[in-house]
């Protein structure tokens, strides 16, 4: 959690910098800035700020320019307000910039550390809804992808993941990160088989391949296939084919 601390007069920024505990408040990193131009170069530097502090009355560019041009550019860090004058029109222009606290000088170290600590557990909330948001639209986007790119991942997670015997949906649907069900449907729909027999063939293919290419021995190729264990793999092997995996050996050799 890092803070940016503005107001162009220099022993006010040092004063909070300095005498506010921000270990209790679990603030890591504290940003001073004299300007809204230095605190523009603050934030569209390498370190995230999660917190605002500015005053408002600065020369050149009041704090509540500086708010308004954060909005316009997608900085959005929990923003509190400094003044020294309670007037009605700030505290209208703060409303409407969605200005999380406003707090008059000269600074009492309770209320602002109130004020923080209300501050910190916004941006808390607002960073954890960030993320819940990021991961729905990743997982829609996931859902979105065309059919046919679905399948192509689907079948290189197969060809990857063969030699596992937990090879099985579940298993791709959590590579991929994808639902499930949805992409059980749109396999099958597209690739005009399910799922599980599309693996079954696979390591079937896998296994005649070794059976006739390779010396391997019956158990290495059930290993190398997924077949939880020798016998399964005979059994399928005789179901599907018709011969068992020795006679197939023989006959295309």
């Amino acid at each position: 959690m890092n803070i940016l601390v503005v107001d162009d007069e220099y022993y006010i920024v040092k004063n909070i910098i300095e005498n506010t505990d921000w270990c209790a408040l679990g603030i890591e990193k504290q940003f001073p800035a004299y300007s809204a131009r230095q605190a523009k170069q603050i934030l569209e530097g390498p370190d995230d700020i999660d917190i605002l502090l500015t005053d408002i009355e600065m020369p050149r560019e009041s704090g509540l320019e500086l708010v308004s041009w954060m909005n316009e550019n997608g900085f959005s860090p929990t923003v509190l307000v400094l003044t020294g004058h309670q007037r009605f029109d700030y505290a209208q222009t703060a409303l409407n910039l969605h200005i999380f606290s406003y707090i008059l000088k000269p600074v009492d170290p309770e209320n602002l550390k109130e004020e923080l600590t209300r501050a910190v557990r916004n941006a808390q909330e607002t960073k954890l809804l960030e993320k819940e948001r990021f991961a729905v639209e990743e997982q829609l986007a996931q859902q979105e992808k065309a059919p046919a790119d679905l399948v192509t991942a689907i079948k290189e997670c197969v060809k990857r993941n063969l030699s596992s015997p937990d090879l099985n949906r579940n298993m791709i649907a959590d590579e991929i990160h994808i639902n499930m069900d949805y992409m059980s449907h749109q396999f099958h729909k597209k690739a005009g088989i399910s799922l599980s027999n599309y693996i079954i063939e696979e390591r079937m293919h896998e296994a005649k391949k070794l059976l006739v290419t390779t010396d391997y021995s019956l158990q290495q190729i059930s290993d190398k296939t997924g077949f939880s264990n020798i016998s399964y793999f005979h059994r399928q092997f005789k179901k599907l084919s018709g011969v068992t995996p020795q006679q197939y050996r023989t006959d295309h050799r």
